[in-house]
């Protein structure tokens, strides 16, 4: 070997060596980064707050600007405006939020055969959606199909036969279930077509002349897989409504909604509302429901696990067998009736579908959305139609001003909300019938927070209201109000319609 060949061997080992040690501290900071964000992920106890002190901003608003509290945002001129986390949320938690955004968002696919996983398998095998958002695009508002000649896709029909299953639902019909799966994976039968014709309900004038026209539903189902309905079956059309202060909306003690409750309608003012009370999955036993349209679901946990079961076909920590209300034999880990021989031999996982850690962050996503404020605080115009929506009789049922009490996230407690809501089941009319829900009458409908209201159509494209989209705007929802609404609805008839106009202008910059 020549001293040349020598001496470039020797300088191939130095600059190896100096390769080697740069890549060895390049990997341990890499590891250290990941490890310091793992451990501020999934470790580290979640903070409320990011930064306390930058919260002063909100200062300088106009307290009635303040939705919800200091959980406001003010991001409201993009189809993102139902999207927002609760600002300055800690570490802990905002990570928690966008990887629940993530699997709300994230198109699901059937099960995978054995030694096969992913983050988004296990649809179906019955199902009406693939993603959450869905039924709820950009956390807004479902939107109805024009005519019979659209397919259903951000709602879906309830059933029910008359008869109580177990802890107090309606019963289901033989061979289906609660709600009508128009969708399958592939080996596997729908349940039925379902279609939805508008027919014209009730015409009448305004006073000053202006003419209206309500429209209601006609359901549709044909091509009904697993043997005919009987015919006292009761069908509810369903959309997603907005998801947005949820979390909110669960730190609102008990204690208010009963002390606003008033079953006998004792004080004599009309309204009589009360709670529902469900079936607690978790723990057993009856609570006072607050989410869905007939405030049939406890807590937000409870409602996602059940949206994931019925309306995705995810089994989960909550929805891990189906038991059929007609056969207390039968127990099924899919949504499978035990008539549905197909849905029952489809491909299924050996674990949960939606696993604990993703309803554990779909729970904190929908918890920490953020409410949008409210605009034109300052407007004459909408303050006069403000005062006009108070002496209605309208804050009777859709409270305005409620402090927050006790949550698992500090983060939402104590604060001065408007979202205009008790919470509380009220009769509605026979105009509104539907089929009951636990201790919910068929006319009886939770009381619907307006906040978000007036961007609905910027962000949905669309302005369709109440539980199955048959109001094409906020005037023909009023207009729907019946039973311990009706007095309100009559004076809202009976004013000029600058007035209408006026409360109208309120209610859209809410």
């Amino acid at each position: 070997m020549t001293k040349a060949t020598i001496m470039s061997d020797e300088k191939d080992t130095r600059s190896s060596g100096w390769v080697l040690k740069v890549g060895t501290i390049i990997l341990v900071a890499c590891l250290g980064a990941f490890g310091f964000q793992a451990y501020q992920t999934f470790w580290e106890p979640y903070a409320d707050y990011g930064d306390p002190d930058i919260m002063g901003y909100l200062e300088k608003e106009n307290p009635k600007s303040l939705s919800g509290g200091d959980a406001t945002h003010f991001h409201s001129t993009s189809g993102e405006t139902f999207a927002q986390e609760v600002p300055n949320l800690g570490w802990g938690y905002s990570a928690a939020f966008d990887r629940g955004d993530g699997f709300f968002e994230r198109p699901l696919k059937a099960a995978l055969p054995e030694g096969h996983s992913s983050d988004n398998d296990g649809l179906g095998p019955h199902y009406n959606a693939i993603t959450c958002e869905a039924c709820h695009p950009a956390d807004g508002r479902g939107r109805p199909p024009a005519n019979e000649d659209e397919v259903l896709e951000e709602g879906f029909v309830r059933v029910s036969i008359p008869g109580t299953g177990p802890h107090g639902l309606p019963l289901s019909p033989k061979g289906y279930g609660h709600q009508f799966s128009d969708k399958a994976t592939e080996g596997v039968m729908p349940e039925a077509t379902v279609r939805v014709k508008w027919i014209e309900a009730e015409t009448g004038t305004l006073s000053g002349g202006e003419p209206y026209s309500l429209r209601k539903p006609e359901i549709l189902i044909s091509d009904l897989e697993y043997g005919e309905l009987p015919e006292n079956a009761v069908f509810d059309l369903r959309f997603g409504p907005q998801v947005y202060g949820l979390g909110l909306l669960e730190a609102i003690s008990e204690e208010d909604m009963l002390a606003w409750a008033d079953p006998d309608d004792e004080d004599n003012d009309g309204i009589s509302g009360r709670v529902n009370k469900v079936w607690d999955l978790e723990r057993g036993g009856k609570v006072i429901g607050r989410f869905g349209w007939k405030a049939s679901s406890f807590d937000i946990r409870q409602q996602s696990a059940e949206a994931a079961f019925f309306d995705l076909g995810l089994n989960n920590p909550l929805f891990f067998y189906r038991y059929d209300d007609q056969s207390n034999r039968h127990k099924a880990r899919q949504n499978c009736e035990p008539e549905q021989k197909d849905c029952l031999e489809a491909l299924q996982g050996e674990d949960f579908e939606m696993t604990p850690a993703q309803l554990t962050d779909v729970t904190a996503y929908l918890q920490t959305l953020g409410v949008v404020y409210r605009r034109d605080v300052d407007n004459p115009v909408a303050l006069k139609g403000e005062k006009l929506f108070a002496d209605a009789g309208c804050i009777a049922c859709h409270k305005t001003h409620i402090t927050t009490k006790e949550s698992e996230i500090d983060r939402l407690e104590n604060q001065l909300i408007h979202p205009y809501t008790d919470l509380l089941l009220h009769d509605m009319g026979e105009g509104l019938k539907g089929r009951p829900d636990f201790e919910a009458s068929p006319t009886e409908w939770r009381t619907q927070p307006l906040w978000g209201i007036g961007k609905i159509e910027q962000v949905n494209g669309h302005t369709n209201l109440l539980h199955d989209g048959r109001a094409r705007n906020i005037q023909e929802a009023i207009l729907w109000h019946g039973g311990e609404a009706e007095a309100a609805k009559e004076k809202y008839k009976k004013m000029s319609k600058e007035d209408r106009s006026a409360m109208l202008t309120f209610l859209n910059s809410l």
